[in-house]
């Protein structure tokens, strides 16, 4: 563990790494399939992926990835009508190699069909295909990347101790209009519930993320790496949300007033992403190489505009939320 700290480091002084989300690792694989046809911001919306937002209350590097990837992900291809299964774990576990080679069969046989699959590889990637002779996997961190070799035993065997896969299997036509509105109502409960798989001691989850942010940088117990990373990720995050409510108006004109909300936003973290960039980050040990002070009041108005943005979307769709009662997410 201190080995893969000390590496984190060394990476960070030289080019803080922005993890690649996994919307951007779907829409390769569904978009290559022909089973998505509008753009990567439509899918990141759609799928309430580009709604989620959690935090490490220190603001480890961790933060972009800490949430339940089972569970949101297989909602995220759910919500959109694709059909897909997925495996996961630990790759310490005794059972780790009877998974691995169910993995590897079940991966090679999607690829055989023609369907890339994501898999976990220390961030999100696609493998596109693969070879028997060699065994060997190729895989792709983005489109324009490079394929990297994946040895078939190495599957699943990363510097953190997870193993993660999901292939797709079909397709189930939607209603875009239905799609959209339900993404809306998956994004209030993205904003207001608690991810019950990240202990509350040590994460924040949705609009309650900003006050430990807040928290962290006034008294400057922030890991600077992390914090670099993780209000970058979702400055991009932010990116993709207004682009999908500005698209999502041309089929459901009602959310107009939501997507000025997300517009403001991502002014907001636009000026967050330039006032990181002023300084150098180095290693966490230097938490003035960020300039907190600067960052708090942009924090503090982008959690009022979220915080705006989620109660237009609750008046906007108050019947089929209060429908629901205690449980928003429920479908």
């Amino acid at each position: 563990m201190k080995d893969h700290h000390n590496k984190h480091v060394s990476a960070v002084v030289d080019h803080p790494c922005v993890p690649l989300y996994f919307a951007d690792a779907m829409h390769q694989v569904l978009s290559a399939k022909g089973w998505f046809t509008l753009s990567r911001p439509m899918l990141a919306g759609m799928t309430a992926l580009c709604f989620r937002l959690s935090v490490h209350r220190q603001l480890h590097p961790d933060s972009a990835t800490a949430y339940n990837w089972a569970a949101e992900h297989y909602v995220a291809a759910d919500l959109i009508g694709i059909i897909a299964s997925q495996g996961a774990g630990f790759n310490f576990s005794p059972t780790f190699p009877l998974y691995q080679r169910q993995a590897i069969t079940a991966i090679r046989q999607s690829l055989e069909q023609g369907t890339g699959v994501v898999c976990w590889k220390d961030r999100f990637v696609v493998i596109t295909r693969c070879d028997d002779e060699r065994q060997l996997f190729y895989y792709r961190e983005n489109t324009s990347a490079a394929e990297l070799e994946l040895p078939y035993d190495q599957f699943g065997r990363n510097e953190s101790p997870y193993w993660y896969g999901q292939i797709y299997e079909g397709q189930i036509r939607k209603d875009i209009v239905q799609v959209i509105r339900e993404s809306f109502i998956q994004a209030v409960y993205k904003a207001e519930v608690h991810d019950p798989m990240l202990p509350e001691a040590h994460y924040a989850c949705g609009l309650k993320a900003y006050d430990a942010m807040l928290e962290a940088l006034a008294d400057k117990t922030y890991d600077t790496a992390g914090a670099y990373e993780t209000l970058i990720f979702y400055a991009g995050l932010k990116q993709d949300t207004a682009a999908y409510a500005r698209e999502a108006c041309q089929y459901w004109p009602e959310v107009d007033g939501v997507a000025e909300h997300y517009a403001a936003l991502t002014a907001v973290y636009n000026e967050i992403t330039v006032t990181l960039n002023k300084k150098p980050v180095h290693a966490p040990a230097a938490p003035g190489s960020i300039d907190a002070d600067s960052l708090l009041p942009l924090l503090r108005e982008a959690k009022r505009i979220e915080t705006a943005a989620i109660q237009s979307i609750r008046h906007l769709l108050r019947e089929p939320i209060e429908n629901r009662f205690h449980d928003i997410g429920l479908r």
